[in-house]
């Protein structure tokens, strides 16, 4: 009997590994790998065939009845003619996170992340305090971030992972000691029949938990904290309100009322931390929270997070021309990330901000957007394969602006604030595009990388003509 890896991509390659390695899982048969785009040469081994689709038909005639499961990639949408067709048969799909779990010896300790906003950054501190503690040789942090789970469950004893939803489809015994909810906001409605699908996929890392594990919640987001008391685990609030939150930021500190689940409270001073946006403090409670639990003390977390460093593409400042700041938020691939943006820095009309927004259309109902933008914004630049959509939602609410690509984008945004704010008045332009990158790039971080490179090259001209 064979198993099949449906796609090739970091995930399905890490997978791979794991199957042909000499301690690798037990009893696997032939290996059959498939990827729609990919090609292989020289590959792989004796027991092993590859698949595109110049010779599908092989797949489909000679070896599919002998599939006893599948394992797939989390960039596999639930609709892939190959998923409908092993689910026609009864053949188990599985994603790389339950097969690794499956895999897994020695009853290790695993904190499971997920969200719509903040994953990597939580993700992130965690890793940071991981190291700091002396224990990067004892703990994995990857999944989503970076290395995929199956890639270090030979080497590590404990998990911290970060999870998207896209992960969670297929599976079914996966069961974190510590799961985290940090939100949930429309996003992948073009992978999702609608937002209360995504929103249950997100909460399928909840389903097994038990009355010893942990559930970290968000006070401040509905979605989140409304499984509290329906987990089945303890339950683990954090957020800014004192008086309803376990944990919750206060003096400048992240206070952690954790005596009942750990033996002792704790303060985690924020006095020396850089970046005090309000989402980056909210990441930082979720971060503390599950790295205490997991047993590392304060004052380790405490300089970890002196050291954080804001991840590229999330609201990273680029620089200034002419009292014109320009920050890149390339990252933010969903309304929800726009907003918050917006709030993180300070924004109200004497701001002066140009929201460059635009990409793929993922499906979202982008309504919700208009008030915080006509409460913060001057001006948007439209781009993209979203541009006509956001004309339409954003028409009559604020002024408008269409761009061809990104270069026009940063020209017409800085146009505008030029033209438009007295000459000493500072403005900012900020690229949040609420879309997806996938339309005119590789991925966000090439959209932000250009969005940079264009600024630079504005900013030489301009210093050019002085």
């Amino acid at each position: 009997m064979s198993t099949l890896i449906l796609g090739y991509g970091k995930t399905g390659r890490a997978l791979y590994d794991y199957i042909a390695g000499a301690n690798g899982c037990r009893g696997n048969g032939q290996t059959l790998i498939y990827d729609d785009i990919a090609e292989v040469n020289g590959l792989l081994g004796e027991n092993v065939l590859f698949f595109n689709k110049t010779n599908e038909e092989i797949l489909f005639g000679k070896y599919f009845e002998n599939i006893k499961r599948c394992i797939v990639s989390p960039g596999i949408e639930r609709s892939h003619k190959i998923i409908l067709m092993l689910k026609s048969r009864n053949i188990p799909v599985y994603s790389e996170i339950e097969f690794a779990y499956n895999e897994l010896k020695n009853n290790p300790k695993i904190i499971a992340v997920t969200g719509t906003n903040g994953k990597t950054t939580t993700a992130t501190l965690c890793k940071s305090a991981v190291d700091k503690a002396g224990l990067s040789e004892k703990t994995f942090v990857g999944g989503n971030l970076g290395v995929p789970f199956i890639s270090g469950i030979k080497d590590y004893r404990d998990f911290i992972l970060e999870i998207s939803s896209f992960q969670l489809e297929w599976v079914y015994d996966f069961k974190p000691d510590i799961a985290v909810l940090l939100n949930v906001e429309d996003d992948h409605l073009d992978r999702y029949e609608n937002f209360d699908e995504y929103r249950l996929t997100k909460y399928k890392l909840f389903k097994n938990l038990k009355y010893s594990d942990i559930a970290v919640l968000n006070y401040d987001d509905r979605n989140s904290s409304i499984l509290k008391g329906v987990t089945g685990s303890n339950a683990v609030l954090y957020g800014f309100d004192e008086n309803k939150c376990d944990v919750y930021y206060k003096d400048d500190a992240v206070n952690l009322r954790l005596k009942a689940l750990c033996g002792f409270n704790a303060s985690i001073s924020l006095k020396n931390v850089k970046d005090k946006r309000k989402f980056v403090i909210s990441d930082m409670m979720a971060a503390a929270c599950s790295l205490m639990l997991y047993g590392i003390s304060p004052d380790i977390i405490e300089t970890a997070f002196e050291e954080y460093k804001l991840l590229r593409h999330r609201v990273e400042y680029i620089g200034n021309i002419e009292n014109i700041e320009f920050y890149d938020d390339s990252k933010a691939t969903n309304p929800a990330a726009v907003i918050s943006a917006l709030e993180s820095l300070g924004a109200g009309k004497d701001r002066n901000i140009v929201l460059i927004l635009g990409g793929k259309d993922k499906g979202f109902n982008y309504e919700y957007m208009i008030q915080p933008i006509k409460n913060s914004v001057r001006a948007c630049v439209l781009m993209g394969e979203t541009k006509d959509i956001l004309q339409d939602v954003l028409r009559g609410h604020i002024e408008l602006l269409k761009a061809d690509d990104m270069k026009d984008a940063v020209k017409k945004s800085f146009d505008f604030l030029k033209n438009n704010t007295a000459a000493d008045a500072a403005g900012t332009v900020l690229l949040s595009p609420a879309s997806s990158s996938f339309d005119m790039f590789r991925d966000y971080n090439e959209r932000g990388d250009v969005f940079k490179k264009c600024y630079l090259q504005l900013k030489d001209n301009f210093t050019d003509k002085i």
